[in-house]
């Protein structure tokens, strides 16, 4: 009887440590997983604050890149740039300044043009722009820029670069100037236009 009892108690001695090994077991897997999902929310955290400072950087740099091709724009047509009024000549010879539209009286019959200074308009960038185009035996001998109230200045001044091809081409049917191609755009048309008012009928 005694030894029924001694083993009883010990089965029931087992029994309680074995509820306590449970026990701990079962709160340290509690645990584990609370600590596993506090560990998956803070890399989720580090992985989005990762995406949004990769976001903020690929930003600055394309503002940086931008900005230095701005500046790099700017300081090319810094360079470029003439007086304020922005008008320039290209003379291949004097010019008679009285000379008009009519031409002169006696031109040959066989010339494409009449000789003489006339002038043309047509729409650049910023408005219209007038030139004088002075043709003596069948050649453009210069052109002029007279008005171009509309045009910024450093466009302009790089537009102009189109004159020395029209006069070494002895054409219109030449490139415009890049980086000002609507002012450079409405010089050609301006060009055409004289040199319609000067061909003979």
């Amino acid at each position: 009887m005694k030894n029924q009892n001694f083993y009883m108690r010990v089965i029931s001695l087992l029994l309680v440590i074995m509820a306590v090994l449970f026990y701990n077991s079962s709160m340290k897997a509690q645990a584990n997983e609370k600590e596993i999902a506090a560990l998956t929310d803070k890399v989720d955290t580090l992985q989005t604050q990762q995406n949004e400072l990769l976001s903020a950087l690929e930003t600055s740099y394309a503002n940086r890149v931008q900005n230095q091709s701005a500046a790099a724009e700017s300081n090319s047509s810094d360079e470029t740039a003439t007086d304020a009024s922005g008008n320039s000549s290209y003379n291949t010879e004097n010019t008679d300044s009285s000379a008009s539209d009519s031409g002169t009286s006696d031109d040959s019959a066989d010339n494409v043009y009449k000789d003489g200074t006339y002038t043309g308009e047509a729409q650049g960038y910023g408005g219209t722009i007038q030139v004088e185009v002075t043709l003596s035996g069948d050649e453009i001998t210069s052109i002029n820029v007279v008005s171009a109230p509309g045009e910024d200045s450093a466009y302009l001044s790089q537009a102009e670069s189109v004159i020395d091809s029209i006069i070494g081409a002895q054409s219109t049917d030449v490139d415009t100037v890049s980086g000002a191609t609507f002012s450079s755009t409405g010089i050609l048309n301006a060009v055409d236009e004289a040199l319609g008012k000067a061909e003979n009928e």
